[in-house]
């Protein structure tokens, strides 16, 4: 068969050196690309290219890599037996599949999520997490970190906690405490792979050299405060309906927090730092206006709870605060 006209075309060969003058273009300054490269790139009109800056004088310039289309695998453990989605995980992690989804029901989602704990000594990179909205476990690989990013942990993380604080104040009685548990350890473990393998990534921190201490202990913080948060609403399990009730309004606006400074993460400005602050101040102010019996042990474990989440808000704005200056002088 005769190859199309493309297909037949050579791309033209690429010479060791072009110059290229530097020409005025509104208030900005560019250069044109040599064509023989563009060709190459597969460069059109509205391409977009990363410009990569090693020091003052040197710069690199990649052009676009296109995502490819994810495959995705969805499997129904209410037809398939275990052994079956033991096997079928296996062979698409050979095969390099994107993303799996599990469905399942309240009568095997316990044994379907320790089968895929299970199947994290076995193959190396499996990551998971639990939608609970679509009753699904959702899989992927992670072969290296770059795959994910922390705002992406710390969103999942900031899930169970709504999710935890949010059954407590219907009183729902957990039995999957043991699961939770699991995937905060597993979530955290992640979390701070991420943060040592992208330790390169991170601006230096003035004073320290060749170190980025400042903004990496701050994301490290941030990742416990997450972890730890999950771990003190766990213990409200043990309150009372009636003092839970008491609370539930702050309790409940304490998780809508905490998503909205994950999901704002990597946008810090005055103004956020600002209403941040504000909404905060305002929770301070709940608590101080809620009247409570000093004698009562399980009344004042709860306050002490909601204070720890709201001094450890407290740090987060003094990252925050870190982090905008950082911005403002060019370190991130």
């Amino acid at each position: 068969m005769p190859k199309s006209k493309k297909e037949s075309e050579e791309k033209p060969k690429l010479k060791s050196k072009y110059v290229r003058s530097v020409i005025k273009l509104g208030n900005s300054k560019a250069i044109t690309f040599p064509q023989d490269w563009t060709i190459n790139a597969d460069l059109d009109e509205k391409s977009e290219v990363t410009l990569y800056p090693l020091d003052e004088k040197t710069i690199i310039i990649r052009a676009f890599d296109k995502e490819k289309a994810k495959t995705i695998f969805r499997i129904d453990a209410n037809i398939w037996s275990m052994n079956l989605i033991k096997q079928a995980i296996i062979s698409a992690f050979k095969l390099n599949i994107d993303e799996i989804y599990i469905k399942y029901n309240d009568d095997n989602q316990e044994e379907v999520n320790k089968l895929l704990v299970s199947l994290r000594s076995e193959i190396i990179g499996i990551d998971f997490k639990n939608i609970n909205e679509n009753s699904e476990f959702l899989i992927n690989f992670l072969l290296d970190t770059s795959k994910t990013a922390l705002p992406e942990v710390l969103s999942d993380l900031s899930s169970v906690f709504t999710t935890v604080v949010t059954d407590i104040i219907k009183g729902s009685i957990r039995k999957d405490n043991q699961l939770i548990l699991d995937e905060i350890d597993r979530k955290y473990s992640l979390g701070r792979r991420i943060l040592i393998t992208g330790l390169a990534d991170y601006p230096i921190s003035k004073g320290y050299k060749n170190f980025p201490i400042i903004r990496f202990l701050g994301d490290r913080v941030i990742l416990l405060y997450v972890r730890d948060f999950i771990n003190e609403a766990l213990t409200l399990q043990l309150i009372s309906n009636t003092v839970i009730k008491k609370y539930s309004e702050l309790l409940e606006r304490i998780p809508n927090l905490l998503s909205e400074i994950i999901k704002n993460y990597d946008i810090i400005n005055l103004d956020s730092i600002s209403e941040f602050q504000e909404y905060l101040i305002r929770l301070r102010i709940i608590l101080q206006e809620i009247k409570f019996n000093e004698s009562n042990i399980e009344e004042q474990q709860v306050r002490n709870i909601i204070s720890y989440f709201l001094n450890s808000f407290n740090n987060f704005f003094d990252i925050g605060i870190t982090r905008l200056i950082e911005t403002e002088i060019g370190m991130s």
